[in-house]
């Protein structure tokens, strides 16, 4: 199959368009990039592992591709939704403003009004080209040393199908309706499940199709019994792998295998939650505690960090500072002052900050820099236990096991307070209960958002003057929406559209 000299390229500048081959962005050119046709280029397991580490620094991005889990992934799944974590307006320097004002109207607006307004779209698309080198490399039976690196072989397929199943699901999640909203029946984005030729222009699968290739790739990962049995910070193992796949069934509403899956990982996987006495301490990325992360980025050195926009310098009061925590949220978590979360966040210092602010804690604190160095934030959460744990107590809760859905919600709500009132116990569970102890746990962590839009949640930042708090006025529409909105879900990049008529845009957004 004639292809593209350079995938790493076309999946990296405009992934899926013919007019793309403009592109020049030396860190994206992971061997191979000498010119070769793209079937010829990978022909050793040595081959496979460089294309490996390209497909995971895709996955942190660098200064100048932050669009996943580098930066905006994060901002898009928190500060979009805005009632727990909002844009700073007070000292912020618009780095997060974007999806939390939500002014833009056209598509052309989406992508154009600030520089940090990119969300997801291009770096997946670079990692599941990535993965799908791999992939085609890895099981077409030509590599020089097939047979005596066959297990190294099999594990870089294995981990090139979880991250293909993770972006593919990621940007289902931020361009597609929820698939608990009609089942998956409307437009997700294109699937891309192999190396493309030069004048490929896939159309938008449906969502259920999306779910079920990754279901298929996280599932085929799993069983091949290639991937690592051992968590290994910035690679993903059979854990891991699980603990997305557990994501992916909650996400979809089934919660039976949802629950199936995450009990696996508690019974099984050997990982363990953090303590009380442990959880600050362990996201100190000097001395950090890995037997909670069950999938996590190892964001190291100078030519690979995140650098200067990255996550942890948005977050951090001491860097760009964008994002505080809301009002409403403060209250919540402080309602228990023995919650030892209340110290992963830090008082304002500035003048006119603390004039709002007070004393309060609105500064998460939770990706914290090496060496204090906010440039170096080497620990980039993707999925800890506690989030299997609380994924665990709601379908339990949800198939009307209550004394199973107590039994994981306190397993987790001990190693966070002394207060014996913030247990649960089978006669006073609930729902909310259960989704509200989430939102303590996984706030900067990306997943509020989507969170809300499975649930069909409306989002309140605020409803009046008096309940308004610690936010900036907003337009109406951006004060209270549900999924229903059509900005609820992004507007895909115009400039795709434009070189890929088959790819429709989602509904209202004019270019």
């Amino acid at each position: 199959m004639k292809v593209l000299k350079s995938i790493y390229k076309v999946m990296g500048c405009a992934i899926l368009a013919a007019s793309l081959s403009s592109c020049v962005n030396d860190w994206l050119d992971v061997a191979p990039s000498d010119g070769t046709d793209a079937d010829a280029a990978l022909t050793s397991s040595s081959d496979l592992a460089a294309a490996r580490t390209g497909m995971y620094k895709a996955l942190k991005g660098n200064s100048s591709l932050v669009d996943y889990y580098g930066q905006q992934f994060f901002v898009y799944g928190d500060v979009h939704a805005g009632d727990d974590y909002q844009y700073n307006n007070l000292g912020g320097s618009n780095r997060a403003s974007f999806y939390y004002d939500m002014n833009y109207q056209t598509a052309s607006e989406f992508v154009s009004s600030t520089s940090s307004s990119n969300v997801a779209w291009k770096s997946p698309y670079i990692v599941i080209g990535r993965a799908n080198r791999i992939i085609a490399a890895a099981e077409g039976g030509a590599l020089s040393d097939a047979a005596e690196a066959k297990a190294t072989i099999d594990q870089y397929a294995a981990e090139a199908k979880v991250l293909r199943a993770l972006a593919h699901f990621d940007l289902v999640r931020i361009y597609g309706k929820p698939y608990t909203e009609d089942q998956g029946a409307s437009l997700g984005v294109p699937l891309v499940t192999g190396v493309l030729e030069s004048n490929a222009k896939p159309a938008r699968s449906t969502v259920a199709e999306v779910y079920t290739q990754v279901v298929k790739d996280l599932t085929e990962a799993i069983s091949s019994n290639a991937l690592a049995t051992e968590t290994e910070p910035g690679y993903v193992s059979v854990w891991g792998a699980k603990a997305i796949l557990s994501r992916v069934y909650l996400n979809m509403g089934d919660y039976a295998n949802a629950l199936s899956v995450a009990e696996d990982i508690i019974k099984n996987s050997g990982a363990a939650l953090w303590t009380r006495d442990q959880y600050f301490k362990a996201w100190d990325a000097s001395t950090p505690n890995e037997s909670e992360f069950l999938f996590r980025l190892n964001v190291a050195g100078s030519t690979d960090s995140n650098d200067l926009n990255g996550i942890g310098n948005l977050q951090q009061r001491d860097g760009y500072k964008e994002m505080v925590a809301t009002k409403k949220f403060v209250d919540m978590l402080t309602s228990d002052p023995e919650d030892v979360r209340n110290d992963m966040f830090l008082p304002a210092t500035a003048a006119q900050e603390v004039a709002t602010y007070g004393t309060n804690k609105v500064y998460l604190n939770k990706l914290r820099g090496q060496g204090g160095n906010l440039r170096n934030v080497t620990i980039v959460p993707i999925i800890r236990l506690s989030e299997v744990y609380l994924t665990a107590a709601e379908c339990a809760f949800r198939k009307n096991d209550k004394t199973k859905a107590v039994e994981y919600l306190n397993d987790l709500v001990k190693n966070r307070t002394t207060t014996e009132a913030s247990l649960a116990t089978v006669d006073n569970i609930t729902l909310e209960r259960i989704l509200i102890e989430r939102r303590k746990e996984l706030i900067g962590e990306g997943q509020r958002y989507f969170d809300a839009l499975r649930n069909n949640e409306t989002i309140t930042r605020y409803t009046s003057e008096a309940d308004k708090g610690w936010h900036k006025t907003l337009s109406k529409e951006a004060q209270s929406f549900d999924r229903d909105y059509f900005k609820a879900i992004a507007a895909i990049p115009q400039a795709e559209i434009n070189a890929n008529p088959n790819i429709k845009q989602n509904d209202n957004y004019g270019e």
